[in-house]
């Protein structure tokens, strides 16, 4: 989906570590991150990389049902918060959003 928006993927990951290695091998502008990304969570590696850069994007998604972990991912440094089930036009705005906060 993100790719069908006209977004480059720079790097996938599927778990706290290596979304951190990622990280730092990439420098991406826009980091997308599952709220249940084990096996910390999104809120470490949030503060990892708000840590490691004031400047990056960072969106956060969760379920419905998870709005307690959106508001914890926000308040721990997250830019913003996606939630699933993910809406084509919600993630292209969100995706748009970013785009034009660190152009």
């Amino acid at each position: 989906m993100v790719a069908a928006s006209g977004h480059e993927v720079v790097a996938e990951a599927e778990d706290e570590p290596s979304a951190l290695e990622r990280f730092e091998a990439t420098h991406p502008d826009v980091v997308l991150i599952d709220g249940r990304l084990p096996p910390g969570g999104a809120l470490v590696v949030v503060g990892s990389l708000r840590a490691r850069d004031a400047r990056v994007w960072i969106v956060v998604t969760a379920a419905l049902d998870e709005r307690e972990l959106l508001r914890a991912a926000l308040a721990a440094g997250a830019s913003a918060g996606l939630e699933r089930p993910f809406l084509p036009s919600r993630v292209e705005a969100a995706l748009a959003e970013a785009a034009a906060r660190t152009a």
